[in-house]
C-alpha cells in the first residue's frame, strides 16, 4: 500500500477544536486519541454537507463529458442524439493549454543566492520529470476545464528513491477533498481533510491491530457514475487530517491519519527526537546526540501550509472551486440536442413512407411492403379508401438555422472559434494570416493559461520548501545530456544576519522569484519565433560590429526570450571588441619587429579591401647596408666574444 504520510504562512487562526488544547498548564499537550478523531470526523461530515451542491455538480458535469446527458436530464432514457459540441469545446481549450505547457526559471532576490538559483533551476525540471508532471498537469487541466477547478497535491514521499525520499506531486479529486465551507482560499480553512477508499486487506497488513475492527462506513464519499460496477464492501475510508496548532509561541502544521475511530498516525503523538552520530576524537567512540525537534514540536511541514494548490478556472464567491466550461455550455448543449433530435426525427419520418390502411381493405399489405414483389394481390376494386400514404410536412430551413445559431452560441461562449481549430472564413488560407487570427481569437485561452501558470508557480514554491526541509543527504541529478550535478539543501538554510558590530540580529532564508514561461509547442508559435529570428539576421542584429545599435533596439522591443537574445548579442559584441583590440596589438608588434609580414598580416585580418600598412622607411648607412643586417652581424659578433 502506498504510504500516505506526507505551503510562507497563509493560514489564519487556529481551528476551534485545537484552541483548548494547544498547551496544557504543565507544558505538555494531550495526545490525539479516539475522542479527538471522533470530533474531527464530525467536522468532516459538516464540511461534506457544505459542499453537497458542488459534488452534485461534479458528478453531472462528468456525465456531460462522457456524452451521457440523459442521466442528468431526468428522463433516464439513453439517446443517440447526445452531440459532442460541448466536448469539442473543452478538448480545444485543453489543446491550447498543453501547447503552453509551463517551464520555470528561478531568479534570486539576493546577490548571494545567484548560484543557488542556478542549481535549483537545473534540478527542479528533473524532479518534475521524475514525477511525470506533464501527465499530472494534463489530468488537472482536464479536470479544471470540465468542473471549474483543479487541485495539485505536493507531498514528501519518504518511500521514494529506495527510502531516501523525494517530492511527490499528484492530482487530487475534489470529491475526496474537504475544507471549510464559504472560503475561497484553502489555506484559510480551519481544517483540511483528504479521503481515500483503501482495501481492508491492505490496511490490516500494514496495521495488524485493525483485524476485526474494520467494517461499515462512518463517512460516505460521493462517487462518479462508473460504467463498471465498483464493489466497496471490502473497503474502508482512510482519512488524512491536516490542521494547525500553536506551541511555545510558534504555529505548526499537524497531520493525522485515521480509519473510523482508530488513529494510525498523528504527528502530535510523535515525540521522537531525531538523533545523529558523533565521534569522540579522543576515544573514537560514537555517540548519538539530538539533531532537531520532534515531529510534535516541529510540525509536519516547515512551510506550515496545507500541501494543496487549487486553481479555479472562473472564480466564484464562496468556493475554492470555480466555474467550468461545462457549467457555461450545458444548457446550450441541451438545446442543441433537443433541436437535433427533433430535426433528425422529422427527417427520418419524411424519408420513411407510411400508409393508412383500412382494416377490411382488400390489399395484401405484406406483398405491398415487400419491395422485391413485382405484383401485389388485390381482391375487388382498389380506391384511395383502401390504402393511402401518410403525408409528412418537412421542416423549414429556419429550424436548421436555429440549430446552427445554437452551435455558434456554444462556440462563442466557450471561446472555441473555428479559426482556433484551423478553419477560417473569407477564403483566408495563408499560414501567417491564420496565425494572426488565432492569436487574436485566443485571448481567452491565454487568460486561462495564466491561471494554470499561477498554480504551477505555487507548486514550484511548495517543492522548494520541501527541498529546503528534507534534502539533507546529497542527491545526483542529470541536468543535461552529459552533465550531472550533486545537490543538498545546505544553500537553502537560513543565514545569520549581523549588524555593523558583528552581532547576529536574525536569520534570513534564501528566497526566489519564479519566472514561468511556455514551451511554445504550437507549430504556429514556432513559425513565428523562427520568422522573428530570420528578420533579426537579415537586419544585421547578429553582426558583432553592430552590437551596440542592436542592443539599443532590442531593449525597446517586447517578445518572449528577449533577455536571452540581448545576452547573446552583448556577448558577441564584447568578443568582437576584444578581438579587435588583439588584432591592433598584433599589427603594431608586426610593424615594429617584423615589418616584412605586417602587410600580409593586415590583409589577412582586415581583408583584401583594407588599406595596406605603410612600411617604415629606413635610411641606409653610407655603406648602403640595411639596419637589420647590421644588427644581425653585431649580435653574432657579441655572441662569440668571451665574457
Amino acid at each position: 500500500m502506498k504510504k500516505f504520510f506526507r505551503g510562507q504562512d497563509k493560514v489564519n487562526e487556529m481551528p476551534a477544536h485545537t484552541k483548548n488544547r494547544t498547551e496544557e498548564p504543565d507544558g505538555e499537550r494531550a495526545a490525539i486519541g479516539e475522542a479527538e478523531v471522533l470530533r474531527a470526523a464530525e467536522i468532516l461530515r459538516k464540511y461534506r454537507d457544505g459542499k453537497a451542491s458542488l459534488e452534485k455538480k461534479l458528478v453531472e458535469n462528468e456525465e456531460y463529458w462522457r456524452l451521457r446527458q440523459w442521466n442528468v436530464r431526468g428522463d433516464g432514457k439513453p439517446s443517440n442524439t447526445a452531440t459532442a459540441w460541448l466536448w469539442s469545446c473543452i478538448q480545444s481549450r485543453y489543446s491550447d493549454a498543453m501547447d503552453s505547457y509551463p517551464t520555470c526559471n528561478l531568479r534570486p532576490r539576493s546577490e548571494d543566492d545567484v548560484a543557488e538559483a542556478k542549481r535549483l533551476s537545473d534540478i527542479i525540471p528533473v524532479i518534475l520529470e521524475q514525477n511525470d508532471f506533464e501527465g499530472t498537469y494534463s489530468d488537472v487541466t482536464w479536470y479544471t476545464l470540465k468542473h471549474g477547478g483543479g487541485v495539485y497535491g505536493v507531498f514528501w514521499d519518504p518511500e521514494k528513491n529506495g527510502g531516501l525520499g523525494d517530492v511527490s506531486c499528484v492530482k487530487i479529486d475534489l470529491l475526496n477533498l474537504f475544507w471549510e465551507p464559504g472560503i475561497t482560499d484553502i489555506q484559510k480553512s480551519a481544517n483540511v481533510f483528504r479521503t481515500e477508499l483503501v482495501d481492508n486487506d491492505l490496511l490490516i497488513a500494514k496495521y495488524p491491530h485493525l483485524e476485526g475492527q474494520l467494517g461499515g462506513k462512518s463517512i460516505n464519499i460521493t462517487r462518479y457514475l462508473y460504467d463498471d460496477y465498483v464493489d466497496t464492501s471490502d473497503k474502508s475510508v482512510l482519512v488524512e487530517w491536516y490542521y494547525h496548532t500553536s506551541y511555545g509561541g510558534k504555529r505548526q502544521l499537524q497531520y493525522c491519519v485515521f480509519v473510523g475511530s482508530h488513529v494510525l498516525y498523528a504527528s502530535e503523538n510523535d515525540t521522537r527526537v531525531p538523533m545523529r552520530p558523533v565521534t569522540d576524537p579522543a576515544t573514537g567512540e560514537v555517540t548519538l546526540v539530538p539533531n532537531g525537534l520532534s515531529m510534535r514540536d516541529r510540525g509536519w511541514y516547515d512551510h506550515c501550509m496545507y500541501p494543496f494548490v487549487v486553481q479555479p478556472l472562473y472564480p466564484i464567491e464562496g468556493s475554492i472551486c470555480g466555474y467550468g466550461l461545462t457549467d457555461i455550455g450545458r444548457d446550450t448543449q441541451d438545446e442543441i440536442d433537443s433541436l437535433n433530435r427533433a430535426i433528425t426525427k422529422n427527417a427520418i419520418v419524411s424519408a420513411t413512407p407510411r400508409w393508412f390502411k383500412r382494416k377490411n381493405g382488400n390489399v395484401n399489405t405484406e406483398q405491398y411492403a415487400d419491395l422485391s414483389c413485382d405484383f401485389v394481390d388485390v381482391e375487388g376494386q382498389i380506391d384511395d379508401a383502401s390504402i393511402r400514404r401518410i403525408d409528412q410536412d418537412p421542416l423549414g430551413g429556419v429550424y436548421v438555422n436555429i440549430l446552427q445559431s445554437k452551435i455558434d452560441e456554444l462556440k462563442y461562449c466557450t471561446s472555441n472559434r473555428d479559426v482556433l481549430n484551423g478553419a477560417s472564413h473569407g477564403g483566408i488560407t495563408a499560414a501567417s494570416a491564420l496565425a494572426a487570427l488565432q492569436e487574436t481569437a485566443g485571448k481567452n485561452a491565454r487568460s486561462s493559461n495564466r491561471v494554470f501558470h499561477r498554480a504551477f508557480r505555487e507548486v514550484i514554491y511548495h517543492m522548494i520548501e520541501l527541498i529546503r526541509q528534507f534534502y539533507d543527504a546529497p542527491r545526483r541529478f542529470r541536468v543535461e545530456e552529459d552533465r550531472f550535478a550533486s545537490y543538498t539543501n545546505a544553500g537553502l538554510q537560513p543565514r545569520a544576519v549581523t549588524d555593523y558590530d558583528g552581532n547576529v540580529v536574525g536569520h534570513v532564508a534564501p528566497e526566489f522569484d519564479i519566472e514561468v514561461t511556455s514551451e511554445k509547442s504550437s507549430p504556429y508559435k514556432k513559425m513565428e519565433i523562427n520568422e522573428l529570428a530570420l528578420q533579426f539576421y537579415n537586419l544585421g542584429f547578429f553582426n558583432p560590429a553592430m552590437g551596440d545599435q542592436a542592443i539599443s533596439c532590442l531593449k525597446m522591443m517586447d517578445f518572449d526570450g528577449k533577455d536571452r537574445v540581448i545576452s547573446l548579442v552583448t556577448e558577441n559584441a564584447a568578443m568582437f571588441r576584444q578581438l579587435t583590440q588583439y588584432q591592433t596589438v598584433a599589427l603594431s608588434l608586426a610593424e615594429k619587429y617584423e615589418p616584412e609580414t605586417a602587410e600580409m598580416l593586415s590583409r589577412e585580418i582586415l581583408g583584401k579591401t583594407s588599406v595596406p600598412v605603410k612600411k617604415k622607411s629606413y635610411k641606409r648607412s653610407s655603406g648602403g647596408e640595411h639596419p637589420a643586417v647590421k644588427r644581425s652581424r653585431s649580435n653574432a659578433r657579441n655572441s662569440t666574444q668571451p665574457r
